[in-house]
């Protein structure tokens, strides 16, 4: 893997938010502390992931009985953290999987809203620190068109 100037785990300039955001992937969706759940999201917390129920229980009822249950949960790592007023947005590599997490921070500074973004791997042992060269072989085979 290339290195990653950009490693949250590594930046000390992290605001409140990102802290929070960091600290519940880290220990609780990619950890074991569902006790974190009360400690950073709102009880009317809004979940726009399909499948998955609203408030803290349904977050806690989705992390304990799928997210707990996946296999290598543990094996992620995030690669970038941005903060934008009350948004914290989240891009993390999962062994199978890339997901940006979006959520929205109430006034109180819980989270209070979330969007996420999952893209399967789009090649084996894919870096996204990597420089790639242009090849739109893929696109072509995902956007079914013809070669121009």
């Amino acid at each position: 893997m290339e290195k990653n100037p950009y490693d949250p785990w590594k930046r000390t300039d992290l605001s409140a938010n990102e802290k929070a955001m960091l600290d519940l992937m880290t220990n609780c969706m990619h950890g074991d502390d569902l006790s974190l759940i009360d400690r950073y999201v709102a009880e009317d917390y809004i979940q726009h992931t399909p499948g998955i129920g609203q408030g803290r229980e349904g977050l806690y009822h989705y992390i304990s009985t799928i997210a707990f249950h996946r296999p290598g949960r543990k094996q992620w790592r995030p690669i970038q953290l941005f903060a934008c007023g009350n948004f914290v947005i989240l891009h993390k590599l999962l062994s199978q999987v890339v997901i940006v997490d979006i959520m929205r921070f109430n006034e109180k500074g819980l989270m209070a809203e979330h969007w996420d973004v999952v893209q399967a791997l789009p090649e084996p042992n894919y870096d996204p620190m990597k420089k790639y060269e242009e090849d739109f072989t893929r696109f072509y085979e995902m956007f079914s068109m013809a070669k121009v």
